[in-house]
């Protein structure tokens, strides 16, 4: 990435920062991604080569740390990196607060990897909570498990082989604004977003799930008023 030129920290921290999908990267890093394909698994769209130089980049940097080789290859965030992490969170506060989701870009597959990423195996009520999520109105794929485990959480578009526990019926955007803590599962299943028939126990899981967003209870200010990305008229 070609540089400001400038000696100001804003222009120093944008030249590691600013990069095309760096704040994605650093977002997965921060929700516990070690591995290349865990990393990739969360940026739909981004190239291998791509994440490849990326990751040097921020190695060389100091913002990433690499530890082992081959197929044992890990990353994780250094002090250096969890610091600059915490600016993702900042950024993605004021997307929540200001920006509303265009229909083309609510991904039901990364709203559900996203919720995997941040349960905590530890917190769960049982060593292995499978719940199958049916989405309506959609061209894609309309069917994942989500499979939470005491050695880690994945996300399945085929039976991953264990039983259910419940099922959840969904259109995209009232699933993408649970996972984003916007809508709780109770106004969800209120309005006929959401439908689920599951136990007490699993319904009470589903409700804390959708808290687990950092941005969850941030209240949206003038939605409207502010067009999303590529939406806004040229400036004159």
């Amino acid at each position: 990435m070609r540089g400001y030129g400038q000696y100001c920290p804003v222009a120093l921290g944008a030249e590691v920062f600013a990069e095309r999908w760096t704040p994605i990267i650093l977002r997965n890093l921060q929700l516990g991604c070690g591995r290349f394909v865990e990393i990739l698994d969360g940026a739909p769209g981004l190239p291998r080569s791509v994440l490849a130089t990326r990751l040097r980049t921020l190695c060389r940097y100091g913002v990433v740390r690499q530890a082992g080789s081959g197929r044992r290859t890990r990353y994780e965030l250094t002090d250096c990196g969890r610091e600059l992490a915490g600016v993702c969170v900042a950024l993605g506060a004021w997307g929540a607060r200001w920006l509303e989701v265009r229909p083309e870009d609510q991904d039901p597959y990364l709203a559900l990897w996203t919720v995997s990423r941040m349960i905590d195996p530890g917190s769960l009520p049982r060593d292995r909570v499978v719940v199958r999520f049916d989405l309506t109105g959609v061209r894609g794929p309309s069917r994942y498990w989500l499979v939470a485990g005491r050695t880690g959480n994945e996300v399945c578009a085929e039976p991953p082989g264990y039983p259910e526990d419940g099922v959840v019926t969904s259109d995209t955007a009232s699933l993408v604004r649970w996972y984003a803590g916007q809508l709780t599962l109770g106004a969800a299943q209120r309005t006929g977003g959401m439908t689920v028939a599951a136990p007490r126990w699993l319904e009470k899981e589903l409700a804390r799930w959708g808290r687990l967003s950092p941005y969850a209870g941030i209240e949206p200010r003038s939605r409207g008023a502010m067009p999303g990305p590529g939406t806004g008229a040229a400036p004159t």
